[in-house]
């Protein structure tokens, strides 16, 4: 979960701030995203700095705090994925957090999770606002959707092969 204060939580930081500066939000909106994104990062902050003192509950708070963060980061994309592009790459983050430490299945889960939840505000918008995505919008949807599932899987591999890698190197797999 280091990783993900250490490297996301300021990219997510500083796509947000750029999406409210740069882009037209109304100053309603830009003030709901800024206080979601707020009580995101202080979230994962005091769940980061209490992990250990409430370490008989990692695994369960570590869960927790990946599905808040998908939760802020739907929410934040809602806001303003229609004024700023590059916001759905917030879907990378929680199930990259959780590629760190979790098992395949539970992060192809979550990352499943995460694109689907995506692809669903893509949809609801559409509908919501009676503005039909074209087939060209649907489709560059998807491939973001595919690279959500695609990259954490990598960054799941990855981490897997650092904990073999370093288990050989330590003695700890003698099988």
């Amino acid at each position: 979960m280091h990783a993900l204060n250490l490297y996301f939580t300021p990219f997510a930081i500083i796509l947000t701030v750029f999406a409210v500066y740069f882009s037209s939000l109304e100053r309603k909106t830009a003030a709901i995203t800024l206080f979601i994104l707020l009580a995101g990062f202080m979230l994962n902050w005091w769940m980061s700095k209490n992990e250990y003192r409430l370490f008989r509950w990692i695994h369960k708070l570590r869960l927790l705090t990946v599905a808040i963060n998908i939760i802020v980061t739907t929410a934040i994309f809602y806001l303003i994925g229609s004024y700023w592009a590059p916001s759905w790459l917030l879907f990378l983050i929680a199930p990259a957090g959780a590629a760190m430490f979790m098992k395949k299945g539970w992060v192809f889960s979550i990352a499943l999770i995460s694109a689907l939840l995506m692809l669903g505000v893509y949809y609801f918008k559409s509908k919501y606002f009676g503005l039909p995505l074209g087939e060209v919008l649907w489709a560059m949807a998807c491939v973001h959707a595919l690279f959500v599932i695609i990259f954490t899987m990598f960054v799941n591999s990855m981490a897997q092969a650092t904990v073999r890698i370093r288990d050989i190197m330590t003695g700890r797999n003698k099988g």
